[in-house]
């Protein structure tokens, strides 16, 4: 092993073992717990995202028992992986100062270094995304027949979230775009790439086939509901994206990404149209769109920073990049502490986790036998997770427990309904559906004087109606 690849391999170990201590510390997000419950119902599919996650969860959860970083396990080692790949193609490109330079920006950037310590599809995705980006890079540059790892990487990829499909669209644009593109198209080895693509994402497609495609209508509406542009929504979602990859690196980042690439170079090319195009094309969906969520260019940054570690290599940059990485860990340490210790902030980014476990112990105590049940998403991956146990899902919007899991409502089970204030609907909701619901009781999250969370429980008196 050469010293540069000795250097990025102890970074890539030093960030694994720092993030595997906050994972085991830190208890699960919303998400996190949401998944948990997939994991305990493993499909080909969920409303959501595509599987990966609830795969990658499930296992360990099984083995591990349950404990934080048992569901984050997998996850917190594709990080690892994902910084060895990365470093690896910026060799390729850059040199040796460009391999560390990459494994370095991934430890520094808050949304590859924080975010890798989450169980979230983002996880799988931004592992197969480097990976298909590497493995295109050598079909281009010494062999064709590392289209079938390409073809592997992307159908992962799919598994992991849809946004693969933009990758996939920027290695064909890369590929038809450049003259060596098209005399590799004449081989067939980006064929058989991508019909493995295709049998790897198989069972997400006919799961969703089978259903209607709720995933993808849901990722359509979810994304792309609103109707007209809002400069504030545009400008909020570009300062989100700053913050989590730091202000210097995304001004870094932004340029090197825009840089014209070499003339014919598929790979390169690829690497550029699945960066700020991809970064562009949510950042303008979330002008139209109330709600847009400020991660989902995330993978178009990881290229982004990819373009900028291959620059690193010259003086200018890289002074330049060892001021964006200071930057990125310094942002990184900030939001770690925002959110890890007890300031005295209100509202604090911890308050969406506030309350969840003395409440699914409350609920236990009141259910005398019954079964507990959430009405709302949030609700049922969080109560589900300190319960122990899966719990019913009696929601009025369709959520991934939806489609695998009999309606409770028609079993007649007895039920102990946890309702959270401002989550799910209100009780005369409710018993329009469950038929009449029963006090029995409640509980308050609250951080001093602060109210943060009130939960109400409601026991069913009878079956509610057969549909």
């Amino acid at each position: 092993m050469s010293p540069s690849a000795r250097r990025v391999l102890l970074i890539a170990l030093a960030g694994l073992a720092v993030r595997a201590a906050l994972a085991a510390a830190l208890p699960l997000g919303v998400d996190e717990a949401y998944y948990v419950d997939w994991a305990r119902h493993l499909r080909a599919g969920y409303l959501d995202h595509p599987p990966a996650v609830a795969w990658l969860v499930a296992g360990p959860l099984r083995l591990l028992g349950s404990h934080p970083l048992a569901v984050r396990l997998l996850p917190l080692l594709l990080q690892a992986a994902t910084t060895l790949l990365a470093a690896d193609l910026a060799r390729v490109r850059g040199g040796d100062r460009a391999a560390l330079a990459a494994a370095l920006l991934l430890q520094a950037a808050p949304v590859f270094s924080l975010g890798a310590m989450l169980a979230t599809p983002d996880a799988p995705l931004a592992f197969c995304w480097v990976g298909a980006l590497w493995a295109l890079d050598r079909a281009a540059r010494r062999d064709p027949r590392f289209f079938l790892a390409a073809g592997a990487f992307l159908g992962l990829a799919a598994l992991s979230k849809l946004t693969a499909g933009l990758l996939g669209l920027a290695a064909m644009a890369a590929l038809v775009a450049t003259g060596r593109g098209r005399r590799l198209l004449a081989t067939p080895w980006p064929w058989l790439g991508g019909l493995l693509a295709l049998a790897l994402a198989a069972p997400m497609l006919a799961w969703n086939a089978a259903r209607g495609w709720p995933s993808f209508a849901f990722q359509a509406s979810h994304g792309a509901r609103g109707r007209s542009f809002s400069t504030a929504r545009l400008l909020v979602s570009l300062a989100a994206q700053a913050a989590y990859v730091s202000p210097f690196l995304f001004l870094l980042a932004g340029r090197a990404a825009v840089r014209r690439p070499p003339d014919d170079d598929p790979g390169f090319l690829a690497l550029s149209l699945s960066g700020i195009p991809v970064v562009a094309f949510f950042t303008l969906a979330a002008a139209f769109t109330p709600g847009a969520l400020p991660h989902w260019p995330a993978p178009g940054w990881l290229s982004a920073l990819l373009l900028l570690s291959v620059g690193a290599g010259s003086v200018a940059g890289a002074r330049a990049f060892r001021i964006a990485a200071g930057t990125g860990l310094a942002f990184s340490l900030a939001a770690l502490a925002a959110f890890a210790l007890p300031l005295p902030l209100h509202p604090s980014p911890r308050d969406e986790l506030a309350g969840w476990a003395e409440a699914a112990r409350a609920a236990r105590a009141a259910a005398g036998g019954a079964r507990l049940a959430a009405t709302h998403w949030m609700a049922l991956g969080q109560l589900g997770w300190y319960a122990g146990a899966p719990v019913a899902y009696v929601g009025d919007r369709p959520c991934a427990a939806s489609y695998y899991e009999p309606d409770p409502r028609r079993s007649g089970e007895p039920l102990l309904v946890v309702a959270v204030d401002g989550l799910g609907p209100a009780r005369e909701r409710l018993e329009a559906a469950l038929g009449p619901l029963e006090d029995a009781g409640g509980t308050e999250a609250r951080d001093g004087a602060h109210l943060l969370r009130r939960f109400r429980f409601y026991r069913t008196a009878r079956a509610g109606p057969s549909r």
